[in-house]
């Protein structure tokens, strides 16, 4: 019996130190690599005439998973459109720069073994990640609070990590081009403000769908803005965060409000800003734009609010509902008269999110179309 006790716990150390030897290999390392952004161009669009009371600029970079490989591709990624804004001097200290929602979320794939940016699909390249953090995935599945516990445990893992680049870029970033922004949303476990001003987690509790604004110094605006109506892909692994949540934030360029996604079609979201923000941004992630022009089959993860139309369902499209429903309508009944509303774009995996863009400019909206395989820049100028 204790040879076998013996043989057994040699076996397991052999086994353990073999799977942590081949867990560490293939890693990325640092890189630089070509954006979409110098092979197709750069579309560029403009609302408004420049008053020198500043702009709100939404950034909407198409993204792919070799640029969440590392921090410094991420990173490189995005200065490519601060640069191109700060060249045809459209960036000032008066602008504020919005992102698409979950632009930090895929971080969750940085310093992983070099085929997972290569699967073809999402559910292959997280089920590699997994394999590759086997440890770490079974300690948070196991500590779990949400339903989805693969979902959980896959996110929280690496949400140190993520959290660190996301705030060191965005922190960097802002402060080198001497503007305010608005860093799109990442999932993380409960995230707060610190003593120091840093953005810290809670692993102990459920994650939520977070927006982070930087100040021209780089340094992080209270308070963090937490989804406050998940839908249904999200509820699973996310919480909802509270309708008491105040997001205004004071800039160079007025009195700002955010929301997230879906937080714009319900009127309880806009309880905290109505007359009180002058424009408002909201971060988006959407799908492609087959689901755009699909039949649309109602609120997604709420009962939809008292004044939306039930026998529309299936009559018009998911884009029209957007437009009849959401920032377009809510925001100027809030006495906001200005906004911008930016969706995902890019190539990750198998999910082809080919964002639009809204813009509310004196409370007539425009829609943009998909800036396909492209990065885009839109500009509004505020009176």
């Amino acid at each position: 019996m204790r040879t076998f006790i013996i043989f057994s716990g040699v076996f397991v150390l052999v086994l353990f130190t073999g799977y942590n030897i081949w867990a560490e290999m293939d890693r990325v390392k640092e890189k630089t690599t070509v954006s979409p952004f110098y092979k197709e161009g750069l579309s560029y669009t403009e609302f408004g005439t420049d008053s020198g009371k500043g702009n709100v600029i939404g950034i909407q970079p198409y993204l792919t998973p070799d640029n969440y490989a590392t921090a410094s591709n991420f990173k490189n990624i995005l200065r490519v459109y601060f640069e191109a804004l700060k060249k045809e001097n459209k960036l000032t200290a008066q602008s504020v720069v919005v992102l698409p929602e979950y632009i930090g979320t895929w971080l969750v794939a940085a310093n992983e073994k070099e085929n997972i940016y290569h699967q073809p699909t999402m559910d292959a390249a997280m089920t590699n990640i997994v394999i590759s953090n086997l440890f770490k995935f079974f300690v948070n599945y196991y500590r779990a609070p949400a339903q989805d516990k693969m979902k959980y445990a896959l996110f929280s893992m690496k949400a140190k990590q993520m959290a660190a680049i996301y705030e060191n870029t965005f922190s960097q970033l802002a402060k080198e081009f001497n503007c305010v922004i608005v860093a799109g949303s990442i999932a993380l476990p409960d995230a707060f403000i610190n003593k120091r001003g840093e953005l810290e987690i809670n692993n102990q509790n459920k994650i939520y769908n977070t927006s982070v604004v930087f100040s021209a110094k780089g340094k992080i605006i209270p308070p963090l803005v937490k989804k406050i109506f998940p839908v249904d892909d999200e509820q699973g692994f996310s919480a909802c965060g509270k309708t008491d949540q105040a997001p205004v934030f004071s800039t160079r360029a007025g009195k700002m409000g955010l929301l997230i996604c879906a937080d714009s079609w319900f009127p309880g979201a806009y309880k905290n800003i109505a007359g009180k923000a002058d424009f408002i941004v909201i971060p988006s992630l959407g799908g492609a734009d087959s689901i755009w022009n699909a039949p649309w089959d109602g609120c997604n993860g709420f009962k939809a609010p008292a004044d939306v139309d039930t026998t529309l369902y299936k009559k018009i499209t998911k884009g029209d509902a957007w437009i009849k429903y959401s920032m377009g309508r809510r925001a100027p009944q809030s006495s906001i008269h200005y906004g911008m509303n930016v969706f995902f774009t890019g190539r990750l995996w198998d999910l082809k999110p080919e964002g639009r863009v809204l813009v509310l400019n004196n409370d007539s909206l425009t829609v943009l179309s998909p800036a396909v395989k492209q990065g885009r820049v839109v500009n509004l100028y505020l009176p």
